[in-house]
């Protein structure tokens, strides 16, 4: 990153001006409490003039960035899980980033998360930090939780003769030999196409491979964020922070999620699970 210090990685970079930004604030007490506390519910109506009819009203639950580890413990993703399981919905999509670092924090998820469902199905995808243990052990993480992995794959839901596609693609920034294909939208024409991506800075990806709705978590938010001096460290990654972005009639949402990373504060960017109801009408012009 052009104006870092020789010797200091990207990541550090962000860590400490996290840090600086909530120390400036004179509220770290106060952003470490947000950061642990249980998610806010954040509903969004989303129209499509090209959703099929049969698919009109879908309701989606998004979950992002979970990290499961040292500041998200077992029971606190029981709680979580139990929070969502009262929402209504037809759909629990999982965005990435659902461990934190260690080969352990997967069994920490296993244990959280086990017994999720909805009456479509729970679907996930893996985000950076989940291949920083292992992708393998990851992917079956989700698989022992009962979340169905869409890694470059696809799951097509049909009602009533009319498709609903769910995509999910590799993390963009993944370096193992693995690679994210967006192609795979292209594969269902004439479908209404929702794409899984961690990173929204991909959202131009799925736009152009024809996603009508991209589901992205990764920012947190910015975590540390002064929407009132617009100061938002995400900013330095990417330019869709959070909450819903538009472009004709395709939609990107961003989730702020509902864990942090190494920094273990959150300062006006809280944790949130996401309510995505989908609906059939001509967009405002």
């Amino acid at each position: 990153m052009s104006g870092t210090t020789p010797g200091i990685t990207r990541r550090r970079f962000l860590e400490l001006g996290s840090l600086g930004l909530a120390a400036s604030a004179g509220g770290a007490d106060f952003g470490f409490a947000e950061a642990q506390g249980l998610p806010g519910i954040r509903r969004v109506d989303l129209s499509f003039p090209e959703l099929p009819p049969a698919w009109d009203g879908t309701t989606i639950v998004q979950v992002s960035d979970v990290h499961a580890g040292p500041y998200m413990p077992a029971a606190r993703m029981c709680t979580i899980r139990d929070l969502v399981a009262r929402i209504p919905a037809d759909l629990v999509l999982f965005t990435g980033d659902q461990m934190d670092r260690r080969p352990s924090d997967a069994e920490l998820f296993v244990k959280g998360f086990s017994g999720i469902t909805a009456p479509l199905g729970v679907y996930g995808i893996l985000g950076n930090h989940d291949h920083y243990i292992d992708p393998a052990i990851s992917l079956e993480a989700l698989r022992r939780t009962g979340i169905q992995p869409l890694v470059n794959e696809a799951a097509v839901l049909e009602r009533r003769g009319q498709r609903l596609v769910l995509t999910g693609v590799e993390d963009v920034s993944v370096r193992d030999g693995r690679a994210s294909d967006f192609s795979i939208l292209a594969r269902f024409p004439g479908a209404f196409r929702i794409c899984l991506c961690h990173q929204p800075r991909a959202w131009h990806r799925a736009l152009h491979a024809g996603a009508h709705l991209t589901l992205a978590g990764h920012t947190h938010g910015g975590q540390i964020a002064f929407p009132s001096r617009n100061l938002n460290v995400a900013r330095l990654q990417t330019r869709y922070i959070a909450g819903p972005y538009r472009r004709d009639d395709q939609w990107l949402y961003v989730s702020r999620g509902i864990g942090v990373g190494a920094v273990p504060v959150r300062v006006g960017s809280p944790p949130e699970i996401d309510v995505i109801t989908l609906h059939r009408r001509l967009l405002a012009a």
